[in-house]
């Protein structure tokens, strides 16, 4: 083999390497540039927040909690466990109330009306047959403690 010839075999394989470490830089600066104009493309960051202890929810009470942009929750204790569910109605976004007496979860602006996990059962929700959106719930069990999962609020 002649020096030319590894001379040319050399340049070509830094050529080989400067080429894909060019595509390298330039594919990640154009990922960090779709990161920085599409910040809410991730997936939606949760928390808990602490709800109470188990022992202070007799069964069948429904308790309101607020998440971090203030948003009513509705914590309901049932004898199988623990359910919450986001108090906007899904007809038209009024705030639906628990009727204890009735057992029931109703909308004042069209008369919905939910059963006790949130699946309308009678008005324009129970007619589209929406639900009242779930909220996640986790019971420690171990500790007592109850908490209720969130979107964190947006900056």
């Amino acid at each position: 083999m002649s020096d030319n010839d590894r001379k040319s075999r050399r340049e070509f394989l830094a050529s080989v390497f400067a080429g894909i470490g060019v595509l390298a830089s330039y594919s990640l600066l154009a990922g960090e540039g779709l990161m920085f104009l599409l910040p809410g493309s991730g997936k939606a960051k949760t928390r808990k927040i602490f709800a109470g202890q188990i022992d202070q929810f007799e069964p069948g009470a429904v308790r309101t909690f607020y998440d971090i942009s203030g948003n009513e929750i509705l914590l309901r204790r049932s004898a199988e466990g623990f359910q919450a569910f986001d108090s906007t109605c899904p007809h038209l976004g009024c705030k639906v109330r628990w009727q204890k007496e009735k057992n029931r979860f109703h909308c004042p602006c069209h008369n919905g009306v939910f059963n006790p996990d949130g699946i309308a059962i009678s008005g324009p929700p129970g007619d589209a047959g929406q639900k009242l959106t779930s909220i996640p719930v986790e019971v420690d069990e171990k500790s007592g403690v109850i908490y209720l999962e969130v979107r964190d609020a947006k900056a």
